[in-house]
């Protein structure tokens, strides 16, 4: 399975919403980064980071579900971003940011992909 299929679209569109504005400029001054660019410690972070993020993903899944409406849907997945975003920047190592941009290198190469699976199925 491929770690991009992994991440859910409400936890990848809300942590990119947050970062796009500071990537977007951040690639405007320098060219994009690659695989090489991120090192076994960083890997190591994100993998940690990621999994927190997902065990509050499947925390918020069932609420979120049984909600009453739409409005307590939207609050909760709000909740729950928060939480994300919060489990990332309290990891060590790691940022919202950082976290993002190795998703998306994660998505466009295969071997980072592979490396990161690995690491999660440990």
């Amino acid at each position: 399975m491929q770690f991009a299929k992994k991440i859910s679209a409400m936890t990848l569109a809300g942590l990119i919403g947050l970062a796009t504005p500071v990537a977007v400029m951040a690639q405007d001054q320098q060219t994009a980064p690659t695989a090489a660019d991120v090192t076994g410690d960083e890997i190591d972070a994100f993998v940690v980071a990621y999994e927190r993020v997902t065990e509050i993903e499947q925390e918020f899944a069932a609420q979120i579900a049984e909600a009453a409406d739409q409005r307590e849907q939207d609050e909760l997945r709000q909740q729950a971003l928060t939480e994300q975003t919060e489990a990332v920047d309290e990891t060590p190592g790691i940022d919202v940011d950082r976290y993002v941009e190795i998703i998306t290198i994660a998505q466009a190469d295969p071997d980072l992909n592979d490396m990161i699976l690995e690491k999660i199925n440990q």
